[in-house]
């Protein structure tokens, strides 16, 4: 059985976070990882958190980080704030390596700091 990791980014407007997902997806294709991966408001997000595995925030929205935090929380969702470094270079690879500790960490109900 494969397993695919769904990602949400939640985000400003999407626009340089759509060229991160290129990157994060090449990575995923690369290594044989199946990954979904996309980018929601804030609001957007607060209605479907329960249809991913794995929360990302973006460096330019992190003042919003505790709201969206304790609504991934409540749904027993990983969460963790995107590098600001790897999200300036859009390090697709990177942000991976990001979202596989998140998902590992999972199933113990932990959360990046």
């Amino acid at each position: 059985m494969i397993t695919i990791i769904r990602v949400l980014i939640v985000c400003s407007w999407g626009m340089s976070t759509s060229l991160l997902i290129e990157g994060m997806l090449a990575a995923a294709a690369q290594r044989g990882i199946s990954l979904t991966v996309e980018a929601l408001s804030a609001g957007e997000y607060a209605a479907r958190v329960d249809e991913c595995d794995v929360v990302l925030i973006a460096p330019q929205i992190r003042h919003l980080r505790k709201s969206i935090e304790k609504l991934a929380q409540s749904a027993a969702k990983p969460v963790g704030l995107i590098e600001p470094f790897y999200f300036a270079t859009m390090n697709g690879a990177a942000v991976l390596e990001q979202v596989l500790g998140l998902f590992a960490a999972k199933g113990e109900g932990a959360k990046e700091r």
